[in-house]
């Protein structure tokens, strides 16, 4: 009786087990389609990171947003910009899902003269947690380290560059999609990435694979 209740438990082990690695593989995070350019209302001078926490229904539409970073006044330009993108909710198998989306907005702040432009010295990792109210037990990904794009040397032109990035289990970039691209701007945006490190998503608990859009808008320099 003892060894049946060992092979009983055993078998309901790998049956959790089975299915939870059913849950991973089935999930597909929320994924951008398209997006209008992003626009810059005033001059930005210092900190241009904004990072968004976006809620979605499951026709993919925001329903709410979050900031999770706000250097001060760039927040409603932001949210303005992504409510116009074309956003595909996560989804379990063929069921859309109610998601949550992490999005960076980069104002990158105009060169003066040779004195580039720094990351802000007081940013701190910025790394979502379990919204509250979430349908499933998903965590979007998060930032570590961030870096500013260069500006093309003897241009005055301003714009926006949006690159949709995939981030693997281990939070490593496995791939750039550009949604939104502007010469010269867009190969400057994709450089700047490779000075970007980023925290993993997780699916209860789990370490997934994840898609994050970031926008870097640029504006021209001090003359």
């Amino acid at each position: 009786m003892t060894r049946l209740r060992q092979v009983t438990r055993l078998s309901v082990l790998v049956a959790c087990i089975a299915v939870g690695a059913r849950a991973l593989s089935s999930f597909k995070p929320p994924q951008v389609v398209s997006v209008s350019d992003a626009y810059l209302p005033y001059e930005v001078l210092f900190d241009g990171f904004v990072v968004l926490n976006v809620s979605l229904d499951k026709r993919g539409e925001v329903i709410g947003t979050e900031a999770l970073r706000d250097p001060g006044a760039m927040v409603p330009a932001a949210v303005t910009s992504v409510r116009t993108w074309k956003i595909r909710p996560g989804t379990f198998g063929s069921t859309a899902i109610p998601s949550e989306m992490t999005t960076v907005f980069v104002y990158r702040p105009r060169a003066n003269g040779s004195a580039l432009p720094l990351p802000p010295k007081d940013f701190k990792p910025v790394l979502p947690s379990l919204h509250e109210g979430a349908a499933i037990d998903y965590v979007p990904p998060g930032i570590v380290s961030v870096a500013y794009p260069d500006y093309p040397v003897n241009t005055v032109a301003w714009g926006s560059v949006i690159l949709q990035i995939t981030l693997d289990s281990e939070g490593k970039i496995e791939s750039t999609e550009v949604l939104h691209g502007m010469a010269p701007f867009t190969d400057l945006a994709i450089a700047a990435l490779r000075n970007w490190r980023f925290r993993p998503a997780t699916l209860h608990d789990k370490a997934v694979s994840s898609e994050l859009p970031i926008a870097f808008i640029f504006q021209t320099p001090a003359s």
